[in-house]
């Protein structure tokens, strides 16, 4: 690049709106972007929530087998390995099943 090509660049930079802000709008601005990063870091947009769902994902288990998990599980009697072997799936998935961890809307 040229030298001219160079400083017109600039001018074009200095004359946007963008340049014309003062520091106080622009740190405004900058608090502004962080309380909305803030708020909505880790939140789902609601258009997005209902794919969450396990009939629109492919997983092991369904909400009625989750369900069942729950209410078969008995320490000592009817365990996490004896579970997990019948639904297919490993121990620490019905640990976390039993825990509340997954599956936590049901």
């Amino acid at each position: 690049m040229n030298i001219k090509k160079i400083q017109s660049e600039i001018k074009k930079i200095q004359s946007s709106s963008f340049a014309k802000k003062s520091d106080k709008q622009l740190m405004s601005y900058e608090i502004l972007s962080e309380l909305h990063k803030s708020r909505y870091q880790g939140v789902q947009p609601l258009a997005l929530v209902k794919y969450n769902d396990s009939e629109y994902r492919k997983t092991k288990l369904n909400k009625a087998q989750v369900r069942e998990i729950r209410r078969k599980y008995s320490p000592y009697v009817y365990g996490k390995k004896r579970l997990a072997i019948e639904y297919g799936v490993s121990v620490s998935v019905i640990y976390r099943i039993i825990k509340g961890i997954m599956w936590k809307n049901i």
